[in-house]
């Protein structure tokens, strides 16, 4: 089954956008650069996250401009409405010929605070899952004018619902996702973690006597030519970055999750591997390419959203790097192993590393 590419349609771009003056600041005709980029480069679509950005004004904005790429918007149920929700998702799809996905956001306290929403953990499933039940039932039954001369509708499509598409981790998690998703996406790590989270989102979806339609996974990726020019272009992020800010973020994020505890330098992570970067880190050295090196055709890097993965606990922060041939195979072996049917993939900046994805792996990627 050849899989599925998408990309990540963002404002959160630059050249090396975890360090300062690496970020490109808010530009809505680079966002049409790259929606088109997507669109013409043979993407199946392109992830539309939380970030300061409405992602659903974002997605609006690029289909306006697009013909085919599917928009996978990220949503926090009980943000707005279902009825709201379920009315934008009806013209959207109206306008742009049926190209609207949803990634159902559970949502963490530091943003949900924000918008008032003091909900604990496993209610906040509880209340999603009514909530995408109201949305696909509204959805379903289109929506109509509210003045009574003007007998104007939008139909839902005939032959579609909305995908949707999320994750869970957590026990609550993963029921609620056995109940309510059509696809299920986790950051991808190596073969053995994919392969524990499949088999547990697989037999949540079986107890509720369902299937999945999609598995997805998110990824960055460096792929060049030839190996040892991605090789150079991965050393090149943590360059760019340099010791000084590498430690800064690092340090922040130990204090942050440790409740002021701890700090870098006594910070013990939980395999050799990892306490090695630290370590290196610490002495005031980048870590080498061949020691961020994970398995699998897997990098530990940095992203947009996330430092090192010092911790171990399942961040986005790898890469697929290598030449096409290389990338290609490691996708196969996944693929065949755990059975993902979809690739979220990122590389900065956006549009560049988009164009570097739709020459060498797309076309390959339809013949697995």
């Amino acid at each position: 089954m050849p899989i599925k590419t998408f990309w990540y349609l963002t404002q959160a771009d630059g050249d090396y956008p975890w360090s300062p003056g690496g970020l490109y600041p808010v530009d809505g005709q680079r966002q049409i650069e790259l929606a088109k980029t997507i669109d013409d480069g043979g993407f199946e679509g392109a992830l539309v996250a939380t970030w300061p950005n409405d992602p659903f004004i974002s997605a609006t904005w690029a289909a306006a401009h697009t013909s085919r790429m599917k928009f996978l918007v990220a949503i926090y149920a009980n943000m707005m409405p279902a009825r709201l929700l379920a009315e934008k998702a009806l013209t959207f799809d109206a306008f742009s010929g049926g190209r609207l996905m949803i990634n159902s956001v559970n949502g963490r306290e530091n943003i949900l605070t924000k918008y008032d929403m003091n909900v604990e953990h496993d209610r906040r499933y509880e209340l999603g899952e009514k909530y995408w039940d109201e949305f696909r039932r509204i959805y379903a039954e289109g929506t109509e004018s509210n003045f009574p001369n003007t007998p104007l509708r939008i139909d839902a499509p005939a032959d579609r619902s909305v995908p949707l598409w999320g994750t869970g981790d957590s026990p609550a998690g993963l029921q609620n996702a056995g109940k309510i998703l059509d696809a299920y996406l986790i950051m991808l790590r190596e073969t053995s973690f994919v392969t524990q989270k499949f088999t547990a989102a697989r037999e949540s979806a079986a107890a509720e006597g369902r299937e999945y339609t999609d598995f997805g996974a998110l990824s960055g990726v460096i792929v060049r030519p030839s190996r040892d020019e991605a090789i150079e272009r991965f050393r090149s992020l943590f360059e760019k970055a340099g010791i000084e800010q590498i430690q800064d973020v690092l340090d922040r994020a130990v204090r942050r999750r440790t409740h002021g505890k701890q700090d870098l330098k006594t910070f013990t992570a939980r395999d050799a591997q990892r306490q090695g970067w630290v370590d290196t880190i610490n002495a005031g050295k980048l870590p080498e390419p061949e020691d961020l090196y994970l398995g699998d055709g897997l990098y530990a890097g940095i992203t947009a959203w996330s430092p090192l993965d010092i911790f171990a606990t399942g961040s986005s922060a790898v890469y697929y790097v290598g030449d096409p041939d290389e990338i290609t195979g490691h996708v196969r072996t996944l693929r065949d192993a755990t059975g993902p049917t979809s690739l979220i993939l990122a590389g900065w900046p956006l549009i560049d590393e988009a164009k570097n994805v739709a020459e060498h792996l797309i076309p390959r990627f339809e013949k697995l």
